[in-house]
């Protein structure tokens, strides 16, 4: 029995999801929100997914897919959303199916989905020039996209509300937070990273240690990159370091970076890093062509593609036409993105000041954004350390590590997981989010 939700636009309830056949969990929404100027019109398309468990009481989450310009529903069918693509058994002609998913973070909160920037999955612009986007416009657009939504959904006010993001949109995360704060319109609780984008310094200069840290170098290339590089390895023109990280590239070049344990576009991306059964990638190329992606990538590229790029999903889903929208992809090609915002430390500390929680998490075996880069940026904002590095517990199994620091900052370590961990370690993602919006400072 679906709690009532009494001020959602009556149209823009989902029946029904596309590839799903079954009854929904807790009442959906979707539609669009229209930002921008008279003249610069900007369809901003969104899913709201009310908590299953007190849709009254849970706090709305708002996440903010990364990319920058990946839909909201790769999130919704690959990361923290209540459905999963179906890979037991993958056939080209059958059509893309879907099952639930039993970690979504659905279970413990309300879920606000949003494709962002303008060109991302179902948004569109009335405007070629708007697909020109950056860090300032899209906060811009996501600012104005959240005083609209909320005056549609005014009974969600009072709930305590999140923001969180993954990857890229950890650059989104803290400035949105900052412009709520600044106007004061909606009551911001908190926010959280996954793997996210904190500072360009951080994110690009740890790589070589990480790499060392997993045994990808010898003590000696490491000690010739640190000597010669002077512990700066990311645009450090000096001949020598750039020498040693020229062979230090040709060490890790066929590591895939997202998830060290993973070869390139094999990890599933799902509940497990089982094999789907496939047809052979002949009979791919011969119903769709010579592909850019092997079949390994199919799934998580393709997939969500042929589920949401058909009249039926966008009927569904109360989203425009293909004619309008241009293609659905899973990550738009069509956004032309740039970033101008290259250091959120200010924008942190200023936040977690004020008393804002904030919960940053990493998967251990992500190469792309360390954890060792995370947690030294935190490190530098001079917080002290309430409780050390310990390990935290799903059942009797360590699932992490975790340090608490003051100022309500909390750090996390997923063990095994890669860029994006709540799609390897789904369990306990869903564990330690429900534990911390619960209101536990430590893990």
């Amino acid at each position: 029995m679906h709690a009532e939700i009494n001020g959602a636009p009556i149209e823009a309830q989902v029946k029904q999801f596309p590839g799903f056949h079954g009854d929904l969990l807790s009442k959906h929404y979707a539609g669009y929100i229209t930002v921008g100027t008279e003249l610069n019109k900007r369809h901003l398309h969104y899913h709201f997914v009310a908590s299953e468990r007190n849709p009254i009481k849970d706090p709305v989450t708002f996440f903010i897919n990364g990319g920058p310009g990946c839909s909201a529903y790769a999130a919704i069918v690959h990361n923290i959303g209540p459905f999963k693509i179906d890979e037991t058994v993958f056939r080209v002609k059958d059509p893309i199916r879907v099952k639930r998913h039993p970690y979504s973070w659905s279970k413990v909160s309300s879920l606000l989905f949003v494709d962002s920037p303008v060109g991302a999955g179902y948004s569109y612009a009335e405007n070629e020039e708007d697909y020109v986007s950056d860090d300032s416009i899209t906060v811009a657009d996501l600012y104005a996209f959240l005083n609209k939504w909320f005056s549609e959904y005014s009974e969600f006010i009072s709930n305590p509300f999140y923001i969180a993001g993954s990857s890229y949109s950890g650059v989104h995360v803290p400035l949105l937070a900052q412009e709520i704060v600044n106007g004061i319109y909606i009551y911001i609780y908190t926010h959280t990273h996954c793997n996210g984008a904190i500072d360009i310094h951080f994110e690009n200069n740890y790589v070589v240690p990480f790499a060392y840290r997993m045994g990808f170098i010898s003590d000696e290339q490491y000690n010739d990159l640190a000597t010669s590089c002077g512990s700066l390895y990311w645009n450090n023109e000096h001949p020598d370091c750039k020498r040693n990280m020229e062979i230090f590239r040709g060490f890790i070049k066929g590591i895939y970076e997202y998830h060290v344990l993973c070869l390139p576009c094999y990890f599933k991306m799902g509940l497990s890093m089982e094999d789907a059964q496939y047809d052979s990638m002949d009979s791919i190329q011969s119903l769709h062509g010579e592909s850019e992606y092997d079949m390994y990538c199919h799934d998580y590229e393709i997939n969500p593609r042929r589920l949401f790029d058909t009249r039926t999903a966008r009927e569904l889903l109360h989203a425009m036409p293909e004619e309008i929208t241009g293609p659905f992809e899973r990550c738009s090609k069509r956004i032309k993105y740039s970033r101008n915002i290259f250091n959120l430390t200010p924008y942190h500390l200023n936040l977690t000041s004020k008393g804002y929680r904030t919960f940053f998490y990493n998967g251990d075996h992500d190469m792309r954004m360390p954890y060792i880069a995370t947690l030294d940026w935190i490190k530098s904002l001079n917080y002290t350390e309430i409780e050390k590095w310990h390990p935290w517990f799903v059942g009797d199994q360590i699932a992490g590590y975790a340090v608490r620091f003051t100022n309500n900052l909390l750090f996390a370590t997923l063990r095994g997981g890669g860029h994006t961990p709540f799609e390897s370690m789904p369990r306990e993602t869903l564990e330690a989010y429900q534990r911390w919006i619960d209101g536990a400072d430590s893990l």
